[in-house]
């Protein structure tokens, strides 16, 4: 593969696509001048933890975050102004936005240029999974759903910490499956119905975690948590679980296939409908 013969040509590509992507959103008015920077030391700390074999893919995983996140924060914009949960400045992404979600993937891709442990790029997958998940939950969900207290499932105002809705599940599902299909490009040793899954699940599972911690600590005592703070923690959780899923996969459960997920699901689903025949 042109990959695999010409690594450096490939991340070179891939960067300055990247970075006009960066630029135009910079001129165009997406992001303010702090975010422009921070997205350029972003893409340099992937490019020198994940060197030349993964850093094309780590590229190309946040250049999709990043496209489809501002793509669907104007999706239904006047409605969510009109709620009063429109992201601020017309959408307009800060330095905060950048790290928040940002930092979780880079630890992963730091832990990976520590050990060379491709496990840790499955971390990666799952942080950045669960940035888009979290994004798609929050910019589609809030205009079109009905939210529950992810705690407590009483009803409560839109924008509430930790209000989740079918619509907005539904949406973090979307997202996270869409980072998961463009991580294929890491080539991990796991089968890739395998890795579509367990990335997919970890995002959702992320974006959960986030919910959970809006409504128990985020703009809470003592901690005192905001929201750029919890998405980190949200996006690392969504790393570990993705590393601990496939642990917990491959080496216990010995499930190397998604159709051997299948088969057990089948098994379990035809056991429950015969309980109640």
């Amino acid at each position: 593969m042109f990959v695999d013969q010409y690594p450096l040509i490939t991340t070179l590509t891939v960067f300055i696509v990247a970075l006009s992507l960066v630029l135009i959103a910079y001129l165009k008015r997406k992001i303010n001048t702090a975010a422009f920077l921070g997205s350029l030391m972003l893409g340099m700390g992937i490019v020198l933890t994940l060197g030349r074999e993964y850093s094309y893919a780590g590229l190309l995983t946040l250049m999709t975050f990043f496209f489809f996140g501002n793509l669907v924060t104007k999706y239904k914009y006047e409605t969510k102004e009109r709620l009063g949960v429109a992201e601020g400045n017309k959408g307009r992404r800060n330095l905060k936005n950048v790290f928040g979600n940002g930092l979780g993937p880079l630890i992963f891709a730091i832990m990976y240029a520590d050990s060379h442990n491709t496990i840790f790029l499955l971390g990666f997958s799952g942080a950045v999974a669960t940035a888009c998940s979290d994004t798609f939950s929050t910019e589609i969900g809030q205009p079109c759903g009905k939210p529950r207290l992810i705690t407590t499932l009483k009803k409560v105002p839109v924008g509430t910490n930790g209000g989740v809705s079918l619509t907005g599940f539904v949406a973090a599902m979307l997202g996270s499956g869409l980072v998961a299909i463009v991580c294929l490009t890491f080539r991990i040793a796991v089968e890739p119905q395998l890795f579509l899954f367990i990335c997919t699940l970890s995002g959702f599972m992320g974006c959960v975690a986030d919910s959970i911690l809006g409504a128990t600590v985020e703009d809470k005592k003592p901690l005192n948590l905001n929201k750029h703070h919890v998405n980190i923690l949200a996006t690392l959780i969504g790393g570990f679980f993705a590393i601990a899923l496939c642990y917990a996969l491959i080496n216990y459960l010995q499930i190397t296939q998604i159709s051997q997920i299948t088969r057990i699901l089948t098994v379990e689903a035809q056991y429950i409908v015969n309980l109640f025949i």
